[in-house]
């Protein structure tokens, strides 16, 4: 199931990523234009696989008997560092492309990006991101638009890990208090109080999802144990539906109407639809490890690139936005617009330069075994290219 999730949380951040440069993609691949105008929905995808992974690190903490601590320790560092220095990077960007542009033009004009207005107290909200209370409304992204609109999900994130924590602290019953959050949630969905916008409580039910699907793994109830012998035929029958009518309703354009149809919202809709994929999917998990590191050559080919999209992730999360626009300016210069190289390439600069970004701002902060574990993907990717 790991693989699967790496490659889930990869296909998430390049859904979200697409949807933030969809307008390079109209001239040249309108088709597909067409289809990431819902890359939005990455992020629920983002919360589904956050949940199960945070209750599958809850579980282990509680077996291991560790303290709430060293679980909330290791959150923090695998969001708030890696998220300061992006600040750093976001803030470089229009200097370093005022110079690439000086280059050809012969002078260089200071640049007056929107975050030089911010003041002091603006910019400690926004580094503690306690900025996403500060919404009018349900606008959470605009309190970061100044600085990278990505931003105000991390503030929800963190505070799911705070939930968890502070369950983690009355270990007997953590499992009670986890429940109750979620039928909190479900409640506030179906009877809404006048809560601040920027609660995780208004997003926590695509985070139970994962959470339950989770469970569901950890107590057995798998695709293998529902559809015993048949598993791998109903398995891939369902994935090849599923998301064949994703990509169909993506580009007639009426996903979110029929998502709406169904469920509460399309977020949540499409989080419960990723869920049942994800179930659908684990029984290919060991033979895709398996394939990974020894099967087809051409199957490794496309199992590798995946997985370590699925590992850079975070970094193409924090920064493809604002790091796009350096290969572009570059891109632009030699491609016209119509070409299909010119947004692909776009795209591929700006994966290499987040797994730059990963490898020496996200990685230090891991986890020795999560490190292990995205080390061996990084070997792999690199033998894969070499080959």
């Amino acid at each position: 199931m790991n693989l699967i999730l790496d490659m889930a949380r990869g296909i998430a951040a390049l859904l979200v990523f697409l949807f933030h440069v969809r307008g390079g993609f109209e001239a040249s691949m309108p088709v597909l234009a067409d289809i990431v105008r819902f890359g939005s929905l990455g992020v629920p995808l983002f919360f589904v696989i956050s949940g199960y992974v945070i209750s599958a690190s809850a579980e282990a903490t509680l077996r291991k008997g560790e303290s709430a601590g060293a679980f909330l320790k290791r959150r923090f560092l695998r969001i708030f560092p890696p998220f300061w220095l992006s600040i750093l990077v976001v803030l470089a960007v229009p200097y370093v492309l005022a110079a690439i542009s000086a280059l050809k033009s012969g002078m260089y004009e200071m640049p007056e990006p929107r975050f030089l207005a911010l003041g002091a107290i603006d910019w400690l909200q926004l580094v503690s991101l306690v900025k996403v209370f500060m919404a009018v409304g349900d606008d959470l992204q605009g309190q970061f638009n100044q600085v990278n609109s990505v931003y105000w999900t991390l503030a929800i994130e963190f505070q799911f890990y705070l939930c968890v924590y502070l369950a983690l602290l009355f270990r007997a019953h953590f499992r009670l208090i986890i429940a109750l959050v979620s039928g909190a949630s479900l409640l506030l969905l179906a009877w809404p109080l006048p809560l601040n916008s920027g609660l995780f409580i208004h997003f926590w039910p695509m985070f139970a999802v994962g959470i339950a699907l989770q469970y569901l793994s950890l107590n057995g109830w798998q695709a293998a144990r529902i559809f015993p012998g048949k598993s791998r035929i109903v398995a891939a029958l369902g994935v090849v539906l599923i998301l064949g009518s994703l990509l169909q309703l993506a580009y007639l354009g009426s996903l979110a109407d029929v998502l709406e149809r169904f469920f509460p919202s399309a977020s949540l809709g499409f989080a419960l639809v990723c869920a049942l994929v994800l179930w659908l999917a684990a029984p290919f998990g060991e033979g895709l490890e398996a394939a990974r590191e020894g099967g087809n050559r051409a199957l490794r080919w496309l199992l590798k690139p995946a997985a370590y999209l699925g590992v850079i992730s975070y970094s193409v999360y924090l920064l493809h936005g604002i790091i796009v626009q350096l290969p572009g300016m570059i891109v632009r210069q030699i491609l016209p617009a119509s070409n299909p190289l010119n947004p692909l390439l776009s795209v591929a600069a700006t994966l290499a330069l987040c797994g730059v970004f990963y490898t020496w701002a996200e990685k230090p902060f891991m986890s020795k075994r999560q490190r292990a574990i995205n080390a061996t993907l990084l070997e792999d990717e690199r033998d894969s290219a070499a080959g």
